[in-house]
């Protein structure tokens, strides 16, 4: 381990080697928490002994997943020793537990039980929610609507914790559930329960459930504390957990119940980077797992922080933290840079206009590729455009863009892939039906996808099951050419690029809707700015409604321009001749700062 130990820098390495059963890891942006997890899991095998098949690690997505092992493989070469571990999302480990659940006759499912999106309930019976929130016209809405809040409810969103059945609703209960078009909306107790307790007719009937019906049924059997607990406990002495921050309130239950006196548990995360509580994430959760270690082994707990960011400049480290208010983390090594600029203009079609030709000018210099350059929008509607905007302006300035269109349809074609395999080639051990498939052209993310599996211990086709879950979850899609990538920031996280544009700050638009949960927005903020590695772009408008996010970005140590068009005032705003003047002066002096910007830019990118 020695050769790795070089690698690490003394917060990591402390991570790594410490013994404590409970051991949290808060870890920054830019960190290195990946390689930090990496290095511990080989260290507790090579070191502490513990024999491959007893580590389970527990990610969020496919993707995190991939990049674990990815940097566990490398590790594993450098060290020229170690193993891969079972490393499982929660939703595929909850299909594990229910699968032995099955086999011990503790589940209320049958062999061969599937897997649906919760709204595809609504397909399996569209009288579903017939006499539910009837006060709605439009039936659709009250679908979408209903379903949320059926997901909420079990993942503890809605109530103080989570609750596993219908009959623990009060019946004079009033949930108001955020839609992204309508506002919010009204559902009660009693309908909620009603519709709860249509679907369980549709689960027990059609043997399926959805994902969060997973993690709830799985919990309830570990409760039982039968022989699908021990067997569970018993076989997985360390545990792993990526991104705790992200975990609800039911998925907390789930490793809480999963848990022995024997067990030691390390999580990773940081509460500063929770952005899915609309999806069930918690973000005390981090808090309330240092009050569960402290209660159970006060003498064996730990926290350790993350805070060398390897990622950034100094300048954007710089904004990010004045942003979230404290110094969450700090330069790894004395890295200078640009200033990030913040735009100021009054439309997100004037942002979406000024990123496009900010993109052509720093393309023209081949130092800067396609691909270093990611868009960041927080919402796209019909009432705030923000990513159509900009596709249409990069259409105008002919720039290629790769939005993962295609993402839905290659997922479901991969999962009909897999389903055939286990179909055709029932119980066949996993080596001989990948030769088999290869002699018959297999796709190549099929025959990849199959190679994880056995990576991670599948044996024949019945173990790729649990893994169909996680193609479901997430299946990223890689762009095939030199192209700008466009995400939304919740889609960005956990990924780098050395230029980032962010848009659109301001009312209703970043801090998002009428009524904002405005810790929630800085927080996505803050991930939003930290995904930054050599330049940064904020576009928006100043706050007058909510806190005014592009104001504390100005106020930072930041470049500040006003973009305006004045062929766009002059036809929509009906600037006159001696106004667009003066526009189009000022816009010549920012043009030339920004020359001397990108000049600077290019040297910084030829050093490093």
């Amino acid at each position: 381990m020695d050769k790795l130990f070089r690698l690490l820098n003394p917060q990591q390495r402390n991570a790594v080697t410490t013994t404590s059963r409970y051991t949290q890891i808060i870890a920054g942006p830019g960190t290195g928490k990946t390689t930090t997890l990496a290095a511990k899991i080989l260290y507790t095998q090579t070191e502490l002994g513990i024999l491959t098949e007893n580590i389970l690690g527990i990610s969020f997505s496919r993707s995190a997943k991939s990049h674990l092992l990815n940097k566990m493989e490398e590790f594993t070469n450098i060290i020229g020793y170690g193993g891969k571990p079972i490393i499982l999302t929660f939703h595929s480990l909850a299909f594990r537990i229910i699968k032995n659940g099955i086999h011990y006759n503790e589940s209320r499912f049958r062999e061969g039980f599937g897997t649906i999106s919760t709204e595809n309930f609504i397909d399996l019976d569209p009288s579903l929610t017939r006499g539910l929130c009837d006060e709605y016209a439009d039936r659709n809405l009250v679908n979408k609507s209903m379903s949320q809040a059926y997901n909420l409810i079990r993942q503890g969103s809605l109530e103080p914790r989570p609750i596993n059945s219908w009959n623990e609703i009060s019946q004079d209960a009033q949930y108001h559930i955020n839609t992204y078009t309508h506002g919010r909306i009204l559902i009660r107790g009693c309908d909620l329960a009603t519709f709860w307790k249509r679907i369980k007719k549709i689960e027990k009937i059609r043997n399926t459930t959805d994902f969060q019906g997973l993690i709830n049924e799985a919990t309830r059997i570990l409760s039982l504390k039968q022989r699908t607990y021990k067997d569970v406990s018993e076989s997985f002495k360390h545990i792993f957990v990526d991104e705790y921050q992200d975990t609800s309130l039911a998925q907390e239950e789930l490793l809480l119940r999963l848990i022995d006196r024997n067990q030691a548990v390390t999580v990773v995360g940081d509460k500063n980077q929770t952005i899915y509580t609309f999806n069930g994430s918690n973000n005390e959760n981090m808090d309330r797992f240092s009050a569960y270690c402290k209660r159970s082994a006060p003498a064996s707990s730990e926290v350790i922080h993350l805070t060398l960011n390897y990622r950034s400049t100094n300048e954007i480290i710089h904004v990010a933290n004045n942003f979230i208010g404290e110094e969450t983390i700090l330069p790894a090594k004395d890295r200078n840079g640009i200033m990030p600029l913040v735009v100021e203009t009054h439309s997100i079609q004037l942002a979406a206009q000024f990123i496009a030709k900010k993109i052509s000018e720093l393309v023209e210099d081949s130092y800067v590729s396609l691909s270093d350059i990611c868009i960041l929008y927080r919402k796209n509607s019909e009432h705030s455009p923000q990513a159509d905007a900009v596709f249409e302006q990069l259409d105008k300035f002919s720039i290629p863009y790769d939005t993962q269109q295609q993402k839905k349809e290659k997922t479901e074609s991969l999962i009909e892939q897999v389903l055939n395999v286990r179909d055709v080639y029932e119980d066949e051990p996993l080596e001989e039906v990948i030769e088999k498939i290869k002699v018959k052209n297999a796709s190549e993310e099929l025959i990849k996808f199959i190679v994880d599996v056995m990576n991670q211990g599948g044996v024949d086709t019945d173990d790729l099951s649990e893994h169909i879950v996680e193609i479901e979850e997430e299946t990223p899609v890689e762009a095939d050419t030199d192209s700008i990538t466009i995400k939304t920031v919740h889609d960005a996280k956990g990924l780098e690029y050395p230029i980032v544009f962010i848009l659109y700050l301001g009312d209703r638009e970043f801090p998002h809707s009428s009524r904002p949960d405005i810790e929630e927005e800085k927080r996505l903020l803050y991930v939003g700015l930290t995904r930054a590695q050599n330049q940064l772009y904020i576009l928006g408008k100043k706050g007058i409604e909510f806190e005014g996010f592009l104001d504390k970005c100005i106020d930072s140590n930041t470049s500040h321009i006003h973009f305006n068009s004045s062929f766009a005032e002059e036809k929509n705003e009906g600037f006159n001749k001696t106004d667009t003047d003066i526009i189009d002066q000022t816009t010549k002096q920012q043009e030339e700062e920004e020359k001397k910007r990108q000049e600077e830019l290019r040297k910084l990118m030829e050093f490093f």
